[in-house]
């Protein structure tokens, strides 16, 4: 061989073992819950993210950079390059965290170049086949299950310490703090591909900093006390300060294996900051946070450094983009493998890293998430600097970055483009919204399976909090694959858990509401019905029925003795079983819940809305907060300081256009206090009002005063319809044995957990009771 001959193919060696030069590896860090002023380099005065802050200086910065007001659709927009409402995942449950299964993912594109993939973190995106990370592009993947760690879906006793996760959808213990393990996990699986000589495209979407506020005490002490005087959240600074340490070390890693030069490094995070305390000590001078359309809730970071990329790093670029131009940008860099342009609605940033270009075409983009996909519920518009905010509000962020100022009057041109803009893109958009999400049961690539809460179709149920409450319905849109004999059991507690049915949970403050009466159980799926009555001490309910192959609802029940439905199975295990003559078949029942609507429609608790009561001259209305304040009502304590408040499309049920909703007030269910009103006589028969909010008896709630003492007390009911909204029903209080009395009004807010808030509205006498 000759010399030229020899070098040519030692240099071919050492770029296919060491550089991946012709194809630069892509590692995509997306933490939960960090908003814009989570960073030091941003200009918080609190926090310190030395290594973030080195990141950020080595990179090329994008300022005006847009995702989705909460984590799913965030993640969803990320890995297809499409509008949420266009792939099917706007919400955090509800069957909307799934993405529609027809559309390629960013794992597919690189593992179809040659790439290995490797998912290592929070996924969120559903947690049945064909939805898991393992389904869409991914080979390997180590996660938790739904929206983080202690969510309704995750392995039963998950703390951030030491937690069950799922490698491959095989569940197995690891040891050390949730983010730690992730990025050393990662490391390992990265030099497991350079020694196997592979390009890699890593996804590394981290659980924290989101709820629980957990983390290594090292990491909170430095942030105990308070700023200014406002109260430092030491736990959600100490999880960024452990991110920022885990992004020092993982840099240091690249380096060391010599890997650093040849990958494309992309941070970024998923919406606006989680903590009402961090927005309050700095919050990049923008208006909100997480799950709002204003800016604080969708604005995020977008660093990107490719050291040998010839990127222009070290310079802001404060063009309008999007999570969708994320997938284009690194189909160009890396000159990924296609058989056809896939149809994306972002653009490729690439022409704007390398500095070969300084602006992007004219766009408007279109920023829509949660259940209902109705026009503007909710929805904002960004065209360069203008935020049309629900159709109703406009706003110049340049001039204005708080949105203190509407000047829709002021810019009816710029009102009417983008309101027409929103109307195309909502006709187009709202077909593929309506798509149905498929789960696909009796596959051998799994079989059995788990179906969840948060996946299924109706009552919002998610959380431990849905879990012990027991009282949200739903159904799975299903295919079963093959026909055969399926067994379905249907449980209220997780099977690791080895709960009873009626069994209670023993968990702070869930001791007297979380036990049910679940006396029968109830299956309907591909237009059968069955019913077996639930033995005493069972964890479950198992059914042995036969499914056709095909597309169908499957809806369950859990009874009382009445047969009234108390919720559905919110953990139902599904095994398609050997075809067998001699298996026993549970029989087709005509017994069905009370009040349990068809397979398609199922009534949940949580569909209610209430209904307007008109008002006659004869009535008086004692009160309607629609003014700016609370008027010669008496306020104590935080939850009710800041006044009434504006549902935010955040309710149903209220009458004009203000109510008291101490969390939309403080978009936090930390505050307490009390509103009380002045003294009133008994004039009409009735006092009608409106209540939402907490159902926790004696903290959230509104009472009746006699004297000082409460006479009557109400509470919300806790529950939110098919379109995410809060729901407020009507309350009739006879006051005719209180003829001689005087009384007050008082709203109470005593609590700070899950639906720790108390809404009211409406207050009137009248001699007809509302209903």
């Amino acid at each position: 061989m000759c010399v030229r001959a020899f070098l040519a193919a030692v240099i071919f060696l050492c770029a296919f073992l060491t550089g991946f030069a012709a194809q630069p590896n892509v590692v995509v860090i997306i933490t939960d819950d960090q908003g814009y002023g989570d960073f030091s380099c941003h200009g918080n005065p609190v926090l310190k993210t030395p290594h973030l802050d080195r990141l950020h200086s080595e990179s090329v910065r994008f300022t005006d950079f847009h995702v989705a007001p909460m984590c799913s659709p965030t993640r969803g927009q990320l890995l297809t390059g499409r509008d949420a409402m266009k792939n099917g995942c706007t919400a955090v449950c509800q069957g909307r965290s799934m993405m529609r299964a027809d559309i390629p993912t960013m794992a597919d594109f690189f593992l179809n170049s040659g790439y290995a993939t490797g998912h290592f973190g929070k996924w969120h995106l559903g947690d049945s086949y064909p939805h898991r990370p393992q389904d869409r592009g991914f080979q390997t993947s180590l996660h938790h299950r739904a929206w983080g760690i202690t969510s309704l879906a995750d392995h039963w006793g998950n703390t951030y310490y030491d937690p069950v996760l799922s490698l491959n959808g095989v569940d197995r213990k690891y040891e050390g703090y949730c983010t730690d393990i992730f990025f050393n996990e990662a490391k390992k699986w990265i030099k497991a591909q350079k020694r196997a000589g592979r390009p890699f495209f890593l996804y590394l979407p981290t659980n924290t900093p989101h709820v629980p506020n957990v983390c290594p005490e090292k990491y909170a002490k430095p942030y105990r006390g308070t700023y200014e005087g406002k109260p430092m959240p030491a736990e959600f600074y100490g999880m960024i300060a452990n991110i920022d340490e885990n992004v020092g070390l993982f840099d240091s890693f690249l380096k060391a294996e010599g890997l650093r030069d040849d990958t494309i490094l992309i941070y970024m995070t998923d919406n606006g900051t989680q903590s009402n305390q961090a927005k309050d000590i700095f919050n990049a001078g923008m208006r909100d946070k997480k799950t709002s359309v204003y800016e604080g809730g969708h604005r995020v970071p977008l660093f990107v450094r490719w050291p040998s990329g010839s990127l222009a790093h070290g310079k802001d670029i404060d063009e309008l983009t999007q999570v969708q131009d994320l997938l284009p940008t690194l189909i160009d860099l890396c000159s990924l493998k296609l058989k056809q342009r896939p149809r994306l609605d972002g653009l490729s940033l690439g022409g704007l890293l390398t500095g070969k270009t300084h602006e992007l075409p004219d766009r408007k983009l279109v920023v829509q998430y949660r259940v209902s996909g109705d026009p503007w519920n909710p929805a904002v518009v960004l065209w360069d600097k203008w935020r049309l905010v629900n159709g109703r509000q406009l706003y110049h962020v340049g001039r204005d970055v708080g949105q203190k100022t509407d000047v829709a009057d002021q810019h009816p041109e710029v009102f009417k483009a983008m309101a027409e803009h929103y109307a195309d893109w909502h006709r187009e958009a709202r077909p593929l919204f309506d798509l149905p999400r498929w789960i696909t049961v009796g596959s051998r690539a799994a079989n059995p399976m788990i179906l969840y809460a948060q996946d299924w179709t109706g009552g919002y149920c998610d959380n431990r909090g849905g879990l012990t409450a027991a009282t949200a319905q739903g159904y799975w849109n299903v295919v079963v694959e093959n026909a055969g004999v399926y067994e379905l059991e249907l449980r209220r507690w997780p099977k690791e858990s080895k709960k009873s049915l009626t069994e209670g949970w023993n968990g702070p403050g869930d001791r007297s509401r979380s036990a049910r009466p679940i006396s029968a159980a109830n299956v309907q799926v591909a237009n059968s019905n069955y019913t077996l009555e639930a033995i005493p001490g069972d964890e479950l309910v198992r059914f042995r029925i036969k499914l056709p192959k095909g597309k169908t609802q499957l809806a369950t029940t859990f009874m009382d003795a009445e047969d009234r439905a108390l919720c559905s199975a919110i953990y139902l295990y599904v095994h398609r079983l050997i075809d067998n003559e001699a298996l026993a078949l549970t029989p087709v029942s005509i017994r069905k819940p009370q009040g349990n609507a068809p397979v398609g429609k199922p009534k949940s608790a949580r569909t209610v809305t209430s209904k307007s009561f008109v008002t006659s001259p004869e009535d008086i209305l004692l009160a309607s907060f629609e003014r700016e304040d609370w008027g010669d009502w008496v306020v104590s304590g935080e939850a009710f300081s800041k006044g009434p408040t504006l549902p935010k499309g955040r309710v149903n049920g209220l009458q004009g256009k203000k109510l008291a909703d101490t969390f939309l007030a403080n978009e936090s269910d930390a505050p307490q206090g009390t509103l009380t009103s002045p003294t009133f006589n008994v004039e009409r028969r009735y006092l009608n009002f409106l209540v939402g909010g907490g159902s926790h008896a004696g903290k959230t709630c509104v009472n009746l005063l006699v004297d000082g003492e409460v006479v009557q007390s109400a509470t919300g009911p806790a529950q939110k319809d098919r379109s995410n909204r809060k729901v407020m029903l009507w309350v009739s209080w006879d006051l005719s044995k209180y003829r001689s009395k005087q009384m007050q009004i008082q709203l109470v807010d005593r609590a700070s957990g899950g639906w720790g808030h108390i809404m009211a509205d409406s207050f009137i006498l009248s001699d007809r009771r509302a209903r």
